[in-house]
């Protein structure tokens, strides 16, 4: 559920076709705002919180919490597990990254929802009660990597022997005018109005910071050995993420990248692979001139002179960034390039950076033989986090 679309079909669909999504905000005025523009969901998005999620729920949701209500429900679907005889609620459980609820406090007193529409874990708490989930569920909370460490986190209660099955990743909206003031008091936002529509370009010369975005992506985890005993839809496979922190500066990474390359290095070390059998890069990549900066250096320590050979794209070109959510979002994108077997491109890119050399896939979508696939996800506070996603039987 993203800008692009309202499921995981039609937001890959969208980013293939690259039509941007990015607009003026219209869920608030933003009046005031150097940066008013932003990446919304799609019309019909309150029909579909209404299809899925009583009224008087709904009233006690904010919309992020509708998104991870959602979310969570198609991934459940598509799973199949819910109708399969080796589903056992006591053992499923749901962990998700959340940066908050979204809460917007109105000043009124009289919003008597306003504990339980403000709990930070709402997401999970909802999400377990409307899939009748009694195995763990909580919220992981690290900015803008949370959804990555919701998976390492899901993947340990299953390796663990806790739970057979977690839903795990992120949904977020943080589109009001606190949250998009706070980010323009930060200076991090884009504030090209004349060419909004364009103004998420990572790894562009013309790159001025990154725009705000609002959706959701959320993935059913499993052992490989039991989703192939029901004989599930197998996307991928995920090792453990590499997580590693900056210990640097609460707002940027090290300017070398050294931190950034460590947590790549951690992940592909945990896939059982060498920095060479990775494919393509699904980048962080937000459209500020410090990340991309910072990315393309670690892509460069860590891959050496195969870096310029690896394709690596970022999809925030069209959905924005969507905060805690953005790992979750890139974790089912990194699926289904497997699955598919084609590179979503980084659209918007057309004044190449002399400093940023590496093929970040910008003339649309590449057909590729993949095997293994990296996500990368880095956050404010400096936790750092990278997915490994191999083709079903590939994984080391």
């Amino acid at each position: 559920m993203t800008g692009l679309g309202l499921d995981a079909q039609a937001s890959w669909d969208g980013l293939m076709k690259g039509a941007s999504p990015i607009e003026r905000f219209t869920l608030f005025d933003p009046e005031g705002l150097s940066s008013p523009f932003g990446v919304q969901l799609p019309d019909g998005a309150i029909d579909v919180f209404k299809e899925h999620i009583k009224p008087r729920r709904r009233k006690q949701m904010t919309r992020g919490t509708m998104m991870s209500v959602v979310t969570a429900r198609m991934a459940m679907e598509d799973s199949g597990l819910a109708e399969s005889p080796a589903f056992d609620p006591g053992r499923t459980g749901a962990v998700v990254g959340a940066t908050g609820t979204g809460y917007a406090p109105t000043g009124k007193e009289t919003d008597r929802h306003r504990i339980l529409r403000n709990m930070a874990s709402s997401p999970a708490a909802w999400i377990s009660l409307a899939q009748k989930l009694k195995g763990p569920s909580f919220v992981v909370s690290t900015a803008c990597s949370s959804a990555a460490y919701a998976l390492a986190a899901s993947m340990s209660l299953i390796l663990d022997g806790t739970c057979d099955a977690v839903i795990s990743g992120a949904a977020d909206s943080a589109l009001t005018y606190l949250d998009v003031e706070g980010f323009c008091s930060l200076m991090a936002l884009s504030d090209d109005v004349e060419n909004m529509e364009t103004a998420s370009r990572p790894f562009d010369a013309r790159r001025s910071g990154f725009v705000m975005g609002e959706g959701g992506g959320m993935l059913v985890l499993e052992s490989l050995e039991k989703a192939r005993e029901r004989g599930a839809r197998i996307y991928a496979e995920l090792s453990m993420p590499g997580l590693c922190s900056e210990a640097y500066n609460i707002m940027s990474p090290d300017p070398e990248g050294v931190n950034i390359a460590r947590a790549m290095e951690l992940a592909v070390g945990n896939a059982g692979l060498d920095p060479g059998d990775i494919d393509y890069i699904n980048a962080h990549g937000t459209s500020t001139p410090l990340n991309d900066l910072c990315e393309t250096r670690a892509i460069k320590l860590l891959f050496s002179n195969r870096a310029s050979e690896i394709p690596i794209s970022s999809t925030k070109s069209l959905t924005g960034h969507c905060l805690s959510a953005a790992a979750g979002i890139e974790a089912v994108f990194s699926c289904l390039t497997l699955e598919k077997g084609i590179i979503p491109p980084t659209w918007h890119l057309e004044e190449p950076d002399p400093e940023l050399d590496l093929d970040y896939v910008p003339d649309g979508p590449r057909e590729a033989n993949l095997k293994h696939v990296m996500s990368n996800s880095f956050a404010f506070g400096g936790q750092n986090a990278v997915c490994v996603f191999s083709k079903p039987g590939s994984a080391g």
